[in-house]
Parts: C-alpha cells; structure tokens; sequence
C-alpha cells in the first residue's frame, strides 16, 4: 500500500499539477492513496517550519510531499518538493505529467477561491456555536458562590445549549489569587450541564474580553464590610490596633485640651473676678447680678464653641473618608467601563448586558459604566434594585401577618443604596383574609388593607435601610443579604431573557436604569424607577402612576444625591 501526503498553498500551481498527477495515479491504481492537506498562503511559512522541525526535514518551498510507511500519522520518508514527486511517479509507475502551465494557474486561481470560501463557511459555523460568555465582577464577594449554581441553568439562559453552553469568567481585581482558584476548581466540579469552561482572573489583562453579560458585584472597598473569612478578620485587628492608637493619641491631646481650658477659665475668673470688684467698688448690686449673667453666658458660648469643634472635626474626618471611597469608585468603574466599552462582544440584534448590583452606590457606579462606554447603548446598563423590593413587600406582608410571597406590585423609586422612596399605588395583597374575599388570582390594593400609614411612612423606610448591617450582625459578619442580591439578579435575567413564567409577563421591576425622556426624572441620570422588560429592552412604566409631593421630593433628593456622589467622585480625578 502506497500512502502519499500532499501539502501546499492554497494559491501554489506547483500544488495543482501535483494534485493533479495524484488524483490520476489513486483513481488508476488499487493501492494507491493520497492525502491533501491545504494551507493559507499567509500561514504557510509557519506551517512547513513546524512540519519540517517536528520530522527533522529541511525543505522550503510548496508543495511539500512525504510518503508514511504506515497508515496516516506513522512514520514518514520524505520525497521533496514537485520535481522529486514527479521523478518519483516516473520511475516507479511510469507515469509524467502533460499539464499546461496555463492550466496549472487556472486551478490554483479555483484552488484559493474554493480555500477562501471553505474558510468563510467555517468561521461562520464557529461563530455559531460560540458559548455565552458571562463575566463576573466581585467573584470573591458571597453573592456569587450563591449565585452560580442558579446562573448556569436553562431557566435563566433557555438558549444556552443552541450557543455551545456557557463560559463563565470570575473577576476579582487584585483578589486573593488562591480564593479565586478555588473558586474555580469548586465550579468545575459542580458538573452543570450548561457550563463550557470556566476562567479566573486577578488582573484586567483579559477582564471582560467578548462578554455577552457582565454582573458587577460590590468589592471589599466598595463599602468597607463586603470582605469575609481570614482576610476580613486581619482587616478587623489592623483597623482595632488602628483605633487603639487613635484612642491614645485622641487622650492626650483630650489632657492637653483639658489643661488649656483650666488655664483658659482661671484666666476668665480672674477677669470675672476684677470686674465684680469694680462693680462692689461702684456699689451697684444690679450690675454685680447682670455680671454674674455675662460670665454664665461666656461659659456657655465657650461649651458650645467646644462642641462645634469637636463636631466639625468629627464630620470633616467622615467627609474625607467618604471622599476617598468615591473617589476609589470612580476610578475603578471608570476603567471598568473603558474595557466593556472595548471588549464586549456585539452580537446580531443586540449587546453586551451589564448589571450592577449589591448595596453600596448602585447607581453611581451604574452612571459611571454607561457614561465610560459611549460605544454602548446606556440601556444596557442596569443597576439591580430588585432586592430593595422585595424585602420592602416581605416587611408588609409580615405586618398584614401574610406570606412574604402574597404582597405584589411593590416599586422602589430613586436610589436603593441611598435616598428612595417606596410606592405602593400598583401594589396588591392576595389571599388576604377580611370582608371582602375571592379565588387564589383575587387580590386587594395594600392601602386599602394597611391602614397604619405612620409605619409605612416612618419604620418601613428605616427597616429596609438597616436591612444589611442588621442580617450581617445576626450572621456574626457573613452578611446573609448575599442571599437577597443573588435572587434579584436571578428574577431580572429570567425577564430580561424572556423565559417563559406565569409572573414574568407584563411584570413590573424596580431597576435603575439610564433615563432618556422620563417625566420625573432628568436625562441622563440613573435613577431606579418601574420599568418592564421585552426583546432584552425596557421600557418605564408612566400609566397608574400618581406622582405625589413626597415622592416627588425623594426622587428630587436621590437625583441631587447621585450628582454630588459624582462631583466628589471626580474631583481629583
């Protein structure tokens, strides 16, 4: 058995005449076999240096032929360029080429086109069975181990298998390199069925490379108490050591201050003292008594003024600290939003979907991403709002003493991580026990059924803002409200992606989104309000809405908010 290989460019007419003689002898002779390999122009330098290395051969043109002594892959006997495989045929098979030179061009001109065609064909069939790639921000943050097992399922992703499954690429900038591979190793061994490949990064070399959905979740500086385990314990004892030190020093200079003021009121009594004097050496005892009332007034200026030292220091101490976190933010989501805006992956009938979600600074950072990617339409952009509802609906049905699943319709307006305001004009209450009652689908408006509008105005508010830090100090610090965001994510991707659910038709979210064109809020703020989701676009909500001075005001408070977090933010940036 006689088994050639035969390889050359695409282009080369030395290739066409040799495949030609080729062709002849396997269709004339039994045991005859040849096997074509064909190469770009521009990739076969590469190509016969890597051949002739790996083989110990020296040849440098096209067509390179070798006869293998076994079946293909075996040991190979080189033969040469087109004259040796002539000569070869000749002198074993009696058999010579008549091909014009004419005609050896014609096939080579066929030759590159059909080479071209075939790899058009097959760069459209890889792009069509590219995987979805989903990037992760924040991937040390608990969220996301509780968010991935529910991610990588078909009732988030139903289109998942027809694009190759899922890549998922965990991002933790300057994380911890060994929590992140062990991250990874414990997703690969979770066996999901949609999963193609999981990536960890610790840098932004590739960070959001081709990225169909990217979820930003918070980081250790985003708010100071989203670090866990060993790494949030030395955190603690640096910044106790830290405090003990301030302490001291706050102590000593306490006695100094304690030593200026005595001297300062012995001082002051000595002059009360040569006043009072005057006045008994004048004999008036009516200005001896209004003495009396200007040193009990000093006094008291003197305390006062202590005390509005004491608080500026205090309050221009938290200014600067706030100052630098948003500062930190800024630069941060900044470069975020450059790499997505480079990066991300267009695909047919829509974009890259960015989500922002967690409690600190939803929309600042949301504002920030959208406004750094101006390739990008703002829409895509979304801060995740989702999971301020839904503890706000939990807290009323536990009033009304209902399940926590019966309160719907629920709307947060303004800023979730900030200044919001909680609209109950769409929300109903199912399954409510009172005069009026119905089947399973009937339900009643809350502020028909919840008539204790102080709690509504006041606790509610103030329950749902110390929502986190009070399941994080019931946790002992292992903040359960992951739990919360993670579901928030998850009920926005099943809308967004249009997966089919009894709820998620005509379902109302609480989302921040980028508004353009929204009678309430101004363009081109991001600002959380009622929107529905449909063909991966949202659209707000305007009809039953009652804009009432209240609400109104919030929103104006939560706009005012977001501008100031900006211009602090990027003051010395």
């Amino acid at each position: 058995m006689a088994r050639f290989v035969l390889a050359g460019k695409a282009d080369c007419p030395h290739f066409a005449k040799a495949e030609n003689l080729g062709d002849q002898l396997q269709g004339s002779l039994p045991y005859f076999r040849i096997h074509k390999i064909l190469v770009a122009p521009d990739e076969w330098e590469e190509w016969l240096d890597d051949t002739c290395r790996s083989h110990g051969w020296r040849h440098s043109e096209s067509p390179l032929v070798w006869r293998e002594l076994l079946d293909r892959g075996g040991k190979g006997m080189l033969v040469g360029g087109l004259a040796d495989f002539l000569e070869h045929c000749h002198e074993y098979y009696g058999v010579m080429s008549d091909m014009s030179t004419d005609m050896m061009l014609k096939i080579a001109v066929e030759t590159r086109e059909m080479e071209e065609s075939w790899m058009e064909e097959k760069k459209l069939q890889a792009s069509l069975r590219q995987p979805l790639n989903v990037w992760i921000s924040g991937a040390l943050n608990p969220t996301c181990s509780i968010l991935i097992p529910h991610l990588l399922s078909e009732h988030i992703f139903p289109r998942a298998f027809t694009l190759f499954g899922i890549s998922l690429h965990l991002l933790h900038w300057e994380g911890e390199e060994e929590a992140l591979h062990a991250l990874h190793v414990e997703t690969e061994w979770l066996g999901l069925p949609l999963l193609h490949q999981v990536t960890a990064h610790a840098g932004l070399e590739e960070a959001f490379r081709d990225a169909d959905l990217v979820i930003l979740l918070d980081e250790e500086e985003d708010a100071g108490n989203q670090g866990g385990g060993e790494e949030l314990k030395e955190k603690e004892e640096v910044s106790k050591e830290k405090e003990v030190r301030e302490g001291d020093e706050e102590k000593e200079v306490g006695k100094l201050e304690e030593e200026r003021e005595k001297v300062e009121k012995e001082e002051g009594g000595v002059r009360v003292e040569k006043k009072d004097e005057e006045v008994r050496d004048e004999g008036g005892q009516g200005k001896g008594e209004k003495v009396e009332e200007e040193r009990g007034k000093v006094e008291e200026k003197e305390e006062q003024e202590e005390e509005v030292e004491e608080m500026t220091d205090e309050e221009a101490e938290e200014a600067r600290r706030r100052k630098s976190l948003l500062q930190r933010i800024s630069a941060r989501y900044r470069r975020y939003g450059r790499l997505i805006g480079e990066r991300a992956r267009r695909r047919l009938g829509g974009g890259v979907r960015v989500m922002v979600a967690g409690d600190a600074h939803l929309n600042l950072k949301c504002a920030l991403l959208a406004e750094s990617a101006p390739s990008l339409d703002p829409g895509l952009f979304v801060a995740v709002a989702t999971p301020l509802e839904t503890a706000a609906s939990a807290r009323i049905a536990l009033k009304l003493g209902m399940r926590t699943t019966d309160v719907r319709g629920v709307i947060v307006w303004g800023n979730p991580s900030g200044t919001f305001g909680v609209d109950l004009q769409r929300a109903r209450v199912f399954d409510h026990t009172g005069a009026i009652q119905g089947p399973h689908s009937f339900s009643r408006p809350v502020l028909e059924v919840l008539h204790d509008r102080t709690w509504l105005k006041t606790d509610l508010p103030e329950l749902l803002k110390g929502r986190g830090a009070t399941s994080a100090s019931d946790a002992g610090g292992v903040r359960p409200a992951s739990v919360s965001v993670a579901h928030g994510i998850l009920a926005v991707l099943r809308v967004w992606n249009g997966v089919p659910h009894p709820e998620a038709e005509g379902r109302v979210l609480s989302l921040g989104v980028c508004c353009q064109g929204h009678p309430y809020v101004p363009d081109g703020v991001v600002c959380s309000v009622p929107v529905t989701l449909s063909e991966g676009r949202w659209s707000p909500v305007l009809e039953g809405v009652d804009m009432e001075d209240e609400l109104e005001e919030t929103l104006t408070l939560a706009v005012d908010e977001l501008r100031q977090e900006k211009e602090e933010g990027c003051s010395d940036l």
